[in-house]
């Protein structure tokens, strides 16, 4: 009984080899497409890619963000995330489970208003700083506990950018309101 594969006859043999040859090529060329694939898919997690849609990956979105690195008062640094459509600041952190003590979220607004925040989706409390224009805290809300929801809190004043961060964090590294922040858009990932 004779093998479709293994053929015994000379030319029978150049055929199987070319045919486990086009198999082998055909092999490397699916795998290099699904591999780039997947590390297309997965690249578009990483925090240094932007666009203002979502992307679902194995049923879990991902929304792609740039970095800035932000200083705040006495030699605190922190990375955060730069949500500025509006798409992007109504998730904010909520499409995280959790984050880092060094991690952050800087909401950046076209005009300086009373910009008002909740923990709609939060999985986490957050401290919230308010920002005015030049980049000096305004107003801070701390410990916002996820069970607040739907209650939103409103800045004394008026700011053109909101930070996020784990709740204790204000307090932790002593910021307050007066302080300044630094940080630069030409800087960012």
């Amino acid at each position: 009984m004779r093998s479709f594969i293994l053929l015994e006859r000379p030319e029978d043999r150049r055929r199987n080899r070319l045919i486990i040859a086009g198999f082998i090529i055909f092999t490397i060329i699916v795998s290099y497409v699904v591999y780039n694939s997947v590390a297309y898919g997965l690249s578009k997690i990483n925090i240094g890619s932007y666009s203002d849609e979502d992307t679902s990956i194995g049923g879990v979105k991902f929304l792609h963000l740039k970095v800035v690195e932000v200083n705040c008062g006495e030699n605190n640094k922190f990375t955060a995330w730069i949500v500025d459509n509006d798409n992007s600041r109504d998730k904010g952190l909520s499409i995280f489970d959790k984050i880092k003590d060094t991690d952050s979220m800087l909401f950046v607004f076209d005009t300086p208003k009373a910009y008002s925040f909740w923990m709609k989706d939060m999985k986490f409390p957050i401290d919230i700083v308010w920002l005015d224009q030049n980049k000096q805290i305004v107003d801070i809300k701390t410990d916002v506990a996820t069970s607040t929801y739907p209650e939103a809190f409103t800045p004394s004043s008026d700011a053109l950018y909101v930070l996020e961060f784990n709740s204790g964090i204000v307090k932790k590294t002593k910021i307050k309101i007066g302080d300044s922040c630094n940080f630069s858009f030409s800087s960012s990932k």
